[in-house]
């Protein structure tokens, strides 16, 4: 009985048990570097048992409208640099069980889905998804009341100068545990009142934001057990140890990293 299935550079994904007809007690599959292939096989929406999907290489892939998903039980999908790749499922918000979702690396035009994303996520991701990040600020990402890992890169995001966007006044799920943000260019400032119900928040990691050079409020900080800041010179020079103008409101933090650009 197979459950679990991964393939890599499978040329035609027709080899695959008849287009998935004997295969419906899967529960996972990986598939990485289909790059003739345009649409999945049909038949995953009929995969009921499937829990997670991770696709990573379809350079041709445009979207799932012949093959559909399966709603059922899917815990977890994840698409990666699929670089035309254009649409999620418009009914990925009824989507019961979806706790991991991650899109990363494909097409900047995927626009984010008309009506949302399931308020269930525990874990979202997205890079070069600058249509999915401005709506989704816009929705409102407190709405994902569940969400406890976040991970956002800003390419194609040049107006945003503040992390939550102070403008529009926007918050974070309370439940959030762990946030990345990078690649925000203009970004300057993050923005305390977005932080301040974050209680339970242990880990912090900002990454290439050249014109950063502010944290939160301490008091939005308290709980952070890890700090890693990486290629932000404006914020590594304000968390200078005892001199920085910054330094106050991370000294409590336990595991505290500021590196520079690598050089090469």
């Amino acid at each position: 009985m197979l459950k679990h299935l991964h393939i890599w550079k499978c040329p035609m994904l027709e080899c695959i048990a008849q287009d998935f007809h004997e295969t419906t007690d899967l529960e996972s599959i990986f598939i990485w570097g289909g790059q003739n292939i345009k649409s999945l096989p049909q038949g995953l929406d009929k995969l009921t048992h499937l829990e997670k999907i991770q696709l990573d290489g379809f350079s041709s892939l445009v979207s799932f409208e012949e093959s559909g998903l399966p709603t059922t039980n899917l815990k977890a999908f994840s698409i990666s640099n699929c670089e035309n790749f254009k649409a999620l499922p418009d009914y990925i918000n009824n989507f019961p069980f979806l706790q991991k979702l991650k899109v990363c690396e494909c097409s900047a035009d995927i626009p984010f889905p008309e009506k949302g994303f399931p308020t269930n996520l525990t874990s979202l991701a997205i890079s070069n998804a600058p249509k999915i990040y401005t709506s989704l600020v816009q929705w409102g990402l407190n709405r994902l009341t569940s969400l406890q890992e976040v991970e956002i890169s800003g390419e194609g995001c040049s107006s945003v100068i503040s992390f939550p966007e102070e403008g529009i006044g926007m918050t974070l799920p309370p439940p959030l545990t762990s946030i990345r943000i990078e690649n925000f260019e203009n970004l300057e400032y993050m923005c305390s009142k977005g932080f301040q119900h974050l209680t339970s928040l242990q880990q912090l990691q900002i990454y290439v934001c050249p014109k950063l050079s502010s944290l939160p409020e301490k008091d939005m900080l308290l709980s952070l057990k890890s700090l890693h800041i990486y290629d932000c010179p404006l914020l590594e020079e304000g968390c200078r140890r005892g001199k920085g103008r910054e330094w106050s409101k991370i000294a409590h933090i336990p595991s505290v990293r500021i590196q520079p650009k690598v050089q090469h």
